[in-house]
């Protein structure tokens, strides 16, 4: 694998960095809806289909998280998840108020998107049997991550503009591929 920039999510209000270099996601699942209904007339043959608009963009993934320490493991960074999946306290409050909403996250690594503005939907820890250090700390953890988009951020703007620009880059970098290719004798 090339060298890229390393994997990394921020938590806003929490104002957690969270990476590690052993953090690389699975596979990427990004997936969107779109809204179709059919609408059935009386005596005609097909259903005439109307938009109903789009759903929401999705992200899930599974990331390892392996930590070998014989002190903490892999508990610390550990932590850092945890906070995704608790209301947000920011970094000097201890404890949530009633009607605090969870953290959001800045994320943008294989998406091939722009930083985006995500809430977390799911942070789910799945601690492997048998890794863990003489302290009992576990040192291998997968970790189950859902995020939904938040449209509404002011991030998400460049995100239309750079799938214009990409858009109709891509358009004419298909169209000189084909004409550059090699024709068949």
């Amino acid at each position: 694998m090339a060298a890229s920039a390393f994997w990394f999510m921020f938590d806003f209000i929490n104002g957690n960095l969270i990476t590690s270099q052993y953090c690389i996601p699975s596979d990427i699942k990004d997936t969107k809806n779109i809204v179709l209904s059919e609408t059935p007339i009386p005596g005609l043959n097909f259903q005439p289909v109307m938009y109903g608009g789009g759903g929401n963009r999705k992200l899930t993934f599974t990331l390892p998280l392996i930590n070998r320490d014989q002190r903490f493991g892999n508990v610390q960074v550990l932590k850092q998840f945890e906070s995704l999946r608790n209301q947000a306290t920011g970094s000097t409050k201890l404890f949530s108020g009633q009607f605090t909403p969870n953290p959001k996250v800045l994320y943008q690594w294989g998406t091939g998107s722009t930083p985006q503005v995500y809430f977390v939907k799911k942070c789910d820890f799945a601690h492997q049997s048998g890794w863990v250090n003489q302290s009992s700390f576990p040192t291998n953890t997968l970790i189950d991550i859902e995020l939904w988009l938040d449209e509404t951020n002011p991030l998400y703007y460049m995100e239309e503009v750079f799938r214009k620009a990409s858009a109709i880059s891509g358009a004419a970098t298909s169209v000189t591929q084909f004409l550059a290719r090699k024709k068949p004798i």
